[in-house]
């Protein structure tokens, strides 16, 4: 049997369609923002932003090197730390672990190539898939955190991970000759 492999790429113009259609994927969305757009026309809008440069890193989750299954985005916070958001947009390789090899992928460029120290990130207190993933990569509960005025999304729990903890873990020891 062929192994799968997942690789990152930034977002091209030409991915719109499968951003378009993840977007408006109702399930999907309401284990991310909850907020449901309709319009092609704003979610474009949203997308191209991606597209522009700037501090924030935004990628395409791309398996065995031709089909875009997912995004995921690195936005940045201040010098130290950024907040990571995946999102494996074709439901047919949910928990399958291809959102868990993208996020270590990510927090490789951002730990060792952006100079990062800290990830952040935010996920629903009921996405139990999610979190099993985050933790799994040593991501630790911070609490919970209220945005009384989202009504899709209004409390959220919060996890981070530190660089030399991610280190330690999931990157080859250096050896020194």
């Amino acid at each position: 049997m062929k192994q799968k492999k997942i690789n990152l790429r930034k977002i091209k113009k030409t991915d719109l369609p499968f951003f378009l259609k993840w977007w408006k994927d109702k399930e999907l969305i309401s284990l991310t923002s909850g907020i449901y757009e309709k319009s092609d026309k704003v979610l474009a809008g949203y997308f191209f932003n991606m597209t522009k440069p700037g501090p924030d890193k935004h990628y395409t989750i791309i398996l065995n090197r031709t089909k875009p299954i997912g995004n995921l985005s690195l936005t940045h916070l201040n010098k130290t730390t950024f907040e990571g958001h995946v999102v494996i947009g074709e439901k047919k390789y949910w928990g399958k672990g291809f959102g868990r090899e993208a996020i270590r992928l990510s927090l490789r460029i951002a730990f060792n190539k952006l100079g990062y120290r800290q990830a952040y990130l935010e996920v629903r207190p009921d996405n139990e898939r999610a979190i099993k993933t985050y933790k799994s990569l040593g991501f630790e509960e911070r609490g919970l955190k209220k945005y009384p005025k989202n009504k899709f999304q209004p409390i959220v729990l919060k996890m981070t991970l530190d660089k030399n903890e991610f280190n330690r873990n999931f990157e080859p020891a250096v050896s020194k000759r």
